[in-house]
């Protein structure tokens, strides 16, 4: 609930080196302009990506709305990352594979690269399922990502290392959150607070995904998902920052 000036500043100021945007209503497209702004003119800090959720039972308008993002970002080294909602009734992959290759295939014109972004309880819920339609569409432009926190509500927790090594040929962005070693699986709310808290309250081991990769020499960057923490932005910012340091220092050595 920030204005993109203080956002931007807080995240700076505790030594983070970009953000990534919602784009789900026409208010957060009203901004971003206003957020590229302020972002060029901060040192060392850019906007890494935006993204949209493409829900099938949305109006025309809101499906679309990448579209509208997209012409903004253009030519600006922004990712548009997608995520495709729920599973619907009368939806298949082949209606799917011809949405996206539309939005990836307009991007490339806009020179946007395409991120898939796979979400929990979502037609693409994790990488590795998500996986054969990116290679079915087999763009340069399009690419994967990998969300800890996703992959482990679905069960993948203590086989991360395994994920990167399936999906490393196209992974273009990695997410990290705190989190816990048993889970509550009882409902979405306990998975949510169980895979989705600040970095250093976490006692999950991260050592087998990290060393994955730093062996698949990803290169890419690594996000921090800080969805619905209960602590303050200025107590949790600075003390996740120095546990990234940590784990960065001890397993990529970047």
């Amino acid at each position: 609930n920030l204005a993109p000036q203080k956002q931007i500043h807080t995240l700076k100021s505790n030594g983070y080196d970009g953000i990534a945007l919602r784009m789900a209503k026409e208010e957060h497209v009203a901004q971003l302009n206003e957020f590229i702004d302020i972002a060029n003119k901060t040192s060392d800090f850019k906007i890494y990506a935006v993204f949209v959720r493409y829900n099938f039972n949305d109006s025309e308008q809101d499906r679309n709305r990448w579209k509208e993002v997209v012409d903004i970002i253009k030519e600006k080294n922004i990712a548009l990352w997608v995520i495709f909602g729920k599973q619907e009734a009368g939806v298949n992959d082949e209606q799917v594979e011809h949405i996206l290759r539309h939005m990836v295939n307009y991007s490339d014109t806009k020179k946007v690269p395409v991120t898939l972004y796979p979400h929990s309880w979502c037609y693409f819920y994790t990488a590795e399922q998500s996986l054969p339609m990116v290679k079915k569409i087999n763009h340069p432009n399009l690419k994967l990502a990998l969300h800890t926190c996703h992959e482990q509500k679905a069960g993948n927790g203590n086989r991360l290392d395994e994920v990167v090594y399936n999906v490393k040929d196209y992974l273009s962005f990695v997410t990290i959150a705190g989190a816990s070693k048993e889970l509550d699986t009882t409902s979405r709310r306990s998975l949510d607070r169980g895979t989705i808290m600040p970095l250093e309250d976490g006692n999950f081991d991260y050592t087998s995904f990290f060393k994955a990769l730093k062996t698949a020499n990803y290169k890419g960057p690594v996000g921090y998902i800080n969805f619905g923490f209960d602590k303050a932005l200025e107590e949790y910012l600075p003390k996740s920052m120095e546990a990234w340091g940590k784990l960065k220092s001890n397993y990529l050595n970047y």
